[in-house]
């Protein structure tokens, strides 16, 4: 009897480890299949908006060509930008990266790329348009800081990029300002915005 008490206490002590390893094989199969289907859905990379300015060429008239100057300073911030994803239509699909950026004095990028913004929290995938609704604007024209309505609103950019797991894409675009309605009792700046390509 005393014999047969240790073989029987091994036997319960394979078959709980046995059963222990099953259960361990589950674990990590059942993490797997999670991690294959999660993962599109929360890997993501950085999105680094960067600008160039510059002011749009003088307005010609029968009289002559319309030269603005003294604007010295504009600044813009975006109240919301989105990107669109590639495979989808084009009433959805859109992403939305970031709310209320700062004000930013673009006139300072008329040499050097400018930072927007940067965000680390951007789904992977294909994107191909990007969406920026402006904010409040000002502008400094000889001496005087006038507040200044961005128009249009919002500009839809055709630019097609992807978006990597861990990995950073600069998105860089040229912001071109027209002053022709600066010095109207509302005052106004038009805007183009194009990508700059690689």
């Amino acid at each position: 009897m005393q014999c047969l008490e240790p073989r029987l206490s091994l036997g319960k002590r394979q078959e709980r480890i046995s059963l222990g390893s099953r259960q361990v094989f589950s674990v990590f199969l059942l993490l797997a299949i999670l991690i294959v289907l999660l993962y599109p859905t929360t890997a993501t990379g950085t999105v680094v908006l960067t600008a160039s300015y510059a002011q749009a060429p003088p307005i010609e008239t029968p009289l002559g060509p319309i030269i603005i100057k003294g604007v010295t300073n504009l600044y813009v911030s975006f109240s919301e930008i989105r990107i669109h994803l590639a495979n989808e239509r084009n009433d959805s699909g859109w992403v939305p990266i970031v709310y209320n950026t700062a004000s930013v004095d673009i006139i300072r990028f008329s040499k050097n790329h400018g930072l927007i913004f940067s965000t680390p929290t951007v789904p992977v995938g294909e994107y191909d348009k990007v969406i920026l609704r402006f904010g409040n604007s000002s502008a400094v024209v000889n001496g005087t800081k006038l507040n200044v309505e961005s128009v249009p609103r919002f500009i839809i950019v055709d630019y097609r990029f992807s978006v990597k797991s861990g990995s950073e894409t600069t998105l860089k675009l040229k912001f071109t300002a027209d002053y022709r309605a600066i010095n109207i009792s509302k005052p106004k700046v038009f805007f183009e915005i194009s990508p700059i390509p690689d």
